[in-house]
């Protein structure tokens, strides 16, 4: 729902940012890995219960996340692969952050509470699946609830 209604908005604000990247050397690919790392950075500190920190890296997450296409835009180097990779490392981060909260809730809450985040990823997945497969059969399968951008909010 707000990727799809803040897109344009957003994308205008990133392109400056992709340019100035650009510009410096640094490829899209270097800034999508980047996500990945502060998504790691996220959830080993959510997991050790340093939830500010946790928070922090989430937030740190979504920047190469928001930027990497704005750079890849900007160099001239967008591509199917591009957008793979983009897509792969998504769902890596998802499981990370996903996995941070399921490890955390091991350790402090009883019962079966660490399945819930598990299932929460898991129907994240499903989400992007549907996305994807909705696509590659020719369906418009933009928009919804619980994107991207949502997923993140509430995480945070």
């Amino acid at each position: 729902m707000l990727d799809g209604n803040w897109r344009a908005a957003v994308d205008r604000g990133l392109t400056p940012i992709g340019r100035s990247l650009r510009r410096t050397g640094i490829s899209a690919d270097a800034v999508t890995t980047t996500g990945i790392v502060m998504a790691s950075a996220a959830a080993v500190s959510i997991g050790l219960g340093y939830l500010r920190f946790g928070l922090l890296f989430l937030v740190l997450t979504g920047i190469p996340d928001a930027l990497d296409g704005a750079v890849a835009k900007a160099s001239g180097t967008s591509s199917k692969r591009g957008a793979f990779f983009d897509s792969v490392s998504d769902r890596i981060t998802d499981a990370l952050l996903f996995g941070g909260i399921a490890w955390h809730f091991a350790g402090t809450e009883p019962g079966s509470t660490m399945m819930l985040p598990v299932a929460v990823m898991a129907a994240a997945m499903l989400v992007s699946y549907m996305r994807a497969k909705a696509e590659s059969l020719g369906f418009d399968a933009k928009g919804g609830l619980m994107e991207r951008a949502e997923r993140f909010i509430v995480l945070g």
